[in-house]
């Protein structure tokens, strides 16, 4: 493993994005020169970071399909922030609608041999019970609300449809801020929406929360509607090998 043993994989992610300062490009690539996984770690999720985009930017196109390495925890993240740097901003409504399926969504998705998938939600395989995963990563506003916005179309569609559906919403990053007891805007709806929905989860990062009280001494209290979860990167890639999508808010 890296010689650097505070090189996490989100920053592993954010290096290969471009959004790190000059001081932390410099620490990153010294950590990879001098360690040859890390080098290899770090090419691997370039390559499928281009790789994925290209599968959203190119929509025409057959679907991107790539075997998935399973083994590793390391590389397992790796390949998980992959699909958040390439779908980031990029999943989300299609143009048009269908008579019976107003909410036409593009997700990800794994197939049964273990390939990335990407296709409206309505194509996606269901099992007998949709099982949707929605990550907020962004503190903007706006997406918040479209992050609240997407689950309860999801879940009231459904319903009307009479079709079993269950939705995760899991929160990293800037989204926390959606379930922050001190800074929510949209706490109230957050209840009412558990209230209503029983097959909804809210889902905070445990490790988003440990950078929030290490970078910025902070140690914010979570709604009570809001579960945690270890980490982001390996919920997404554990619900996309159980069968679920997974939609970028």
């Amino acid at each position: 493993m890296s010689t650097d043993h505070n090189l996490s994989d989100e920053q592993l992610s954010a290096f290969v994005d471009g959004q790190l300062d000059m001081d932390e490009k410099s620490r990153i690539l010294g950590a990879l020169n001098a360690d040859e996984d890390l080098s290899r770690r770090a090419c691997e999720l370039r390559r499928l970071h281009d790789l994925v985009r290209h599968a959203y930017d190119a929509p025409p196109t057959p679907p991107f399909r790539r075997p998935l390495d399973t083994h590793g925890r390391g590389w397992r993240q790796a390949v998980a922030a992959a699909l958040l740097l390439a779908m980031g901003g990029t999943a989300g409504w299609v143009a048009h609608a269908r008579q019976h399926q107003p909410l036409n969504l593009q997700a990800m998705y794994l197939d049964e041999e273990k390939a990335f998938q990407t296709s409206a939600l309505e194509q996606a395989p269901a099992h007998g019970e949709y099982k949707v995963l929605l990550h907020l990563s962004s503190a903007e506003p706006e997406k918040l609300e479209r992050a609240l916005d997407t689950a309860e179309q999801l879940l009231s569609t459904y319903r009307r449809l009479d079709q079993p559906i269950e939705v995760e919403l899991v929160a990293n990053a800037g989204g926390l801020e959606l379930l922050r007891a001190d800074i929510s805007p949209f706490a109230e709806r957050v209840r009412a929406l558990q209230h209503q929905y029983d097959n909804l989860t809210f889902m905070a990062c445990q490790t988003a929360l440990d950078r929030l009280r290490r970078e910025r001494h902070l140690s914010p209290d979570l709604l009570p509607e809001a579960l945690i979860t270890p980490n982001a990167l390996e919920e997404i890639l554990s619900r996309l090998q159980q069968g679920w999508v997974y939609i970028s808010v």
